[in-house]
């Protein structure tokens, strides 16, 4: 097992094998570094620039794998769980770093250890926590997914303000008053079933989706007939139609 580190016209050879998931790592910091203009990377930018660097003597098959799943913090783990790239709507990557948002099962590394790395690439892990990481800027109000639930529901509250809703509940605990029959939440929940199958959009995104329920009020939501994961944006279009809220 060898690293093989090319920097300019220096060849180093030693002991060791890289991992692939660093292997992979090491091209998009590289990227990164040597266009500071650029933001994020095509996964075949990522891959050539992997054939470049010759950080291992071969093309592995695990690499694109990593590049495109394995390596992504945002999506979810099959099976690893690093966090070392982030993958932007458009289909680009990036590095993570913190701040980023990520899928809850991964719980990985975030960069690469210093200890499996080749030492002619130290330097990356050195201008990745002192530049790139500087770099992260609290997220933006539309862009962090909780602050994005912002008005989701509001109808709840068009007739009835959250003071007079507390009130009357603790009226109806202590009165025996009955609750209304169907309340709002139920309604809209029934119309979300009935919707099931049905075409929606999420906001900005020109492909529409569907949904199915379970037994258990789970949602699946399904593109082109593929079964997606589970997404904060999908279930914010499904509640925010006007649909499910009887426009239609």
């Amino acid at each position: 097992m060898i690293y093989i580190c090319v920097t300019g016209s220096n060849l180093t050879i030693t002991a060791g094998e890289i991992l692939i998931a660093d292997e992979c790592w090491v091209a998009l910091a590289k990227l990164h570094r040597g266009h500071p203009d650029r933001k994020s990377f095509s996964g075949s930018e990522i891959l050539d620039e992997l054939r470049i660097t010759q950080a291992h003597p071969s093309l592995r098959a695990g690499v694109q794998p990593h590049i495109y799943l394995h390596n992504v913090a945002n999506a979810a783990p099959n099976p690893a769980r690093h966090r070392l790239f982030y993958r932007l709507a458009e289909g680009t990557y990036r590095l993570f770093r913190p701040g980023d948002d990520y899928h809850p099962a991964r719980t990985g590394k975030t960069r690469p250890r210093q200890t499996e790395l080749p030492a002619c690439y130290h330097d990356l892990i050195d201008w990745y926590e002192r530049e790139y990481c500087a770099g992260a800027a609290p997220a933006r109000p539309e862009e962090d997914p909780v602050l994005r639930m912002r008005g989701v529901g509001k109808e709840l509250w068009a007739e009835e303000g959250g003071d007079a809703f507390v009130a009357r509940l603790r009226a109806e605990w202590f009165s025996g008053t009955p609750r209304l029959s169907k309340p709002f939440a139920d309604e809209v929940w029934d119309r979300v079933v009935a919707h099931q199958g049905k075409p929606f959009r999420v906001s900005g995104e020109g492909l529409c989706f569907t949904y199915t329920v379970d037994e258990n009020r789970a949602l699946s939501f399904y593109q082109g007939g593929a079964k997606l994961e589970a997404a904060f944006d999908h279930w914010l279009a499904v509640l925010s139609d006007p649909r499910i809220h009887g426009a239609d």
